[in-house]
């Protein structure tokens, strides 16, 4: 079937997690695959009805260059009856998806985590969450800052609160997958660590065929994963780059969030 051409083309799969927990890297590892594609984040599931993501900021702003839609494809897509109509006109009015004309489609948002259970329920389809350890998100956080290395406990201790309580949202939609038969909860300490299997697993979970070329990062769209390969140092850069009394902290601050841990 090809979505592109097709009213009633619909979602092959989602892709959710904590911000910065690899999403990115997952969705540019699917996108290897000539006949797997997607745009930038959507975030339309978070919302009651398609007609309430027209103002739901900030996702409604990242469509028209994150999918390449206009103003006006996007007021009609929005405008759909169900979530199954808009993601079919979304898929028919993307100059994005109609430029690789892919026939299986995905929506990478990693906000849904924090409502799994609704999201789900509003677009039944397989849902892979991606996890990374909290002190590896730690540092991927502490580099968006405007903190230096020596600045490092004052901004954990400004971090460290807010960063608990909208991880605590998340775990929620984590618990949720992990019960879940149609969840895929995948590390991203696994992906780097035997990246054929782990991937792998994530194509047969979607139902799509794998080959181990689909490992080279050689089309990202958005070039927000670095490198053009999988690399184990991207999830072990915290054990060089974090001061050792802040791992302390966080394996102490975060310990309700057990799971979340990697066993380095």
């Amino acid at each position: 079937m090809n979505l592109i051409n097709d009213m009633s083309a619909s979602l092959s799969f989602l892709i959710c997690g904590l911000e910065h927990s690899g999403t990115t890297m997952v969705s540019d590892l699917f996108r290897e695959h000539p006949d797997v594609d997607s745009g930038f984040e959507c975030g339309v599931l978070l919302c009651e009805k398609p007609r309430d993501f027209l103002s739901y900021e900030p996702f409604c702003n990242h469509m028209v260059v994150g999918w390449g839609i206009d103003h006006r494809d996007f007021e009609m897509a929005c405008d759909a009856s169900t979530f199954e109509e808009f993601y079919s006109r979304l898929f028919l009015y993307s100059s994005l998806i109609k430029e690789k004309q892919a026939g299986n489609i995905f929506d990478k948002t990693p906000r849904y985590i924090t409502d799994l259970g609704r999201v789900q329920q509003r677009c039944d389809r397989p849902i892979i969450a991606v996890i990374k350890d909290p002190r590896s998100l730690a540092l991927s956080d502490f580099k968006r800052s405007k903190y230096s290395i020596d600045q490092i406990d004052q901004w954990y201790e400004g971090w460290m609160e807010p960063k608990k309580a909208y991880m605590r949202s998340a775990y929620l939609g984590y618990q949720y997958a992990w019960r879940n038969d149609n969840c895929f909860v995948v590390r991203l300490e696994d992906i780097c660590f035997d990246a054929r299997n782990t991937v792998g697993a994530l194509y047969d979970f979607v139902g799509i065929d794998f080959k181990s070329e689909f490992l080279s990062l050689r089309s990202k769209r958005f070039n927000n994963t670095s490198g053009s390969s999988i690399s184990v140092g991207a999830c072990m850069q915290f054990l060089d780059d974090l001061p050792v009394f802040i791992q302390e902290k966080i394996l102490e601050d975060f310990s309700e969030f057990d799971r979340w841990f990697f066993p380095f």
